[in-house]
């Protein structure tokens, strides 16, 4: 099918954009695992997450630093629960 430009529809793009964008998973993965080819995989994602202006991309930027910092502090309280059961097990009343 060399070519043709719509071998997939906007479905199917939009779902493998999902994966890498929303679920985190790594493009390499989710181009393997759907039989198309990275570069083809970051062109759609670029296609579909590009901000139209100014304010649009400063609120991705937000959007993915938030992402980002809640996964900071979810990895920190899951540190600090570690850390409150093992000292529950080496000081005992």
């Amino acid at each position: 099918m060399k070519g043709n430009n719509n071998r997939y529809d906007d479905e199917f793009k939009t779902s493998a954009v999902k994966m890498v964008v929303e679920k985190g998973r790594p493009i390499g993965a989710v181009a393997k695992d759907l039989g198309i080819s990275e570069p083809a995989l970051r062109r759609w994602i670029k296609l579909n997450t590009e901000p139209e202006d100014a304010t649009s991309k400063k609120l991705a930027e937000l959007e993915a630093e938030n992402k980002r910092l809640k996964k900071e502090l979810e990895d920190a309280k899951d540190t600090v629960n570690i850390l409150k059961k093992s000292v529950a097990i080496f000081v005992k009343p």
